[in-house]
C-alpha cells in the first residue's frame, strides 16, 4: 500500500512539474499611441495613429492567453509583425503572427489556449489593404 501511495505522490509531482514548466502569456498591452502593422509577404508597413483601431487590435491580442511551445529561432517565416509604441515613440511591446492562433514572441512559438479566440486576421489584411 505504501509504495502504491509512493508511487501516486511520484506521478502526482511530475505532472506538477511539467504543467508548471509550461510557460503561459498574456498581454495587458494598454496605453499605445501608435501601432506599426507590416506584412511578412509583401514588406508593407502602415502606421496606425487612429485610437479606436489602436484599441480594436490591443483588445483582440489583451484577450488572448498563449502557452508557449518549440524555439521559433530557426525559423524565417511569418504572418504580421506588430509593434505598440507610446506617445513618446518608445517600444511598448513586439510580437509576431503567424496564423490567427499562433505567435512568435521571445524566440517561441505560442499558442492560443482557447480554440475559440483568434487573432482577427482579416482586419489586419484589411489594414494593409491586403482584401482587394
Amino acid at each position: 500500500m505504501k509504495r502504491i501511495l509512493a508511487l501516486v505522490l511520484v506521478f502526482v509531482t511530475a505532472l506538477t512539474m511539467v504543467g508548471c514548466a509550461r510557460k503561459i502569456v498574456t498581454f495587458d498591452i494598454d496605453g499605445a499611441s501608435k501601432i506599426l502593422l507590416m506584412s511578412g509577404s509583401s514588406g508593407e508597413v502602415v502606421e496606425i495613429t487612429d485610437a479606436e483601431t489602436i484599441a480594436y487590435i490591443t483588445d483582440n491580442i489583451n484577450s488572448m492567453t498563449f502557452s508557449r511551445h518549440e524555439s521559433s529561432r530557426q525559423h524565417n517565416g511569418w504572418s504580421y509583425s506588430l509593434r505598440w509604441y507610446d506617445s513618446e515613440d518608445n517600444l511598448i511591446e513586439y510580437i509576431v503572427v503567424m496564423s490567427a492562433t499562433q505567435i512568435d514572441y521571445g524566440n517561441y512559438f505560442y499558442n492560443e489556449m482557447d480554440a475559440d479566440v483568434e487573432i482577427d486576421i482579416e482586419y489586419l489584411k484589411e489594414l494593409l489593404g491586403e482584401n482587394q
